[in-house]
């Protein structure tokens, strides 16, 4: 009986290292998600002076290119 029980112990081992090699290689990889996601937050970050005047340019161009045709077919 001793002799299982060595055995099932090493096992376990091996299990458990397995496990904690498994949860490094994802905690490795969420910290490259997150550098990723901030790099693309500071690349798509737009403040309310920029959005105003894109607005403000779409509105002269649907008014330079289609007069009041716009307004009337929606």
């Amino acid at each position: 009986m001793a002799s299982y029980e060595g055995y099932i112990l090493v096992i376990f081992g091996i299990a458990i290292f397995f496990q904690q090699f498994i949860m490094y290689i994802m905690y490795v990889r969420i910290k490259q998600l997150l550098r990723e996601l901030d790099t693309i937050e500071g690349k798509i970050k737009i403040n309310d002076t920029e959005l105003e005047n894109l607005i403000q340019r779409v509105e002269e161009f649907k008014n330079i290119n289609y007069g009041d045709e716009w307004q009337k077919s929606s």
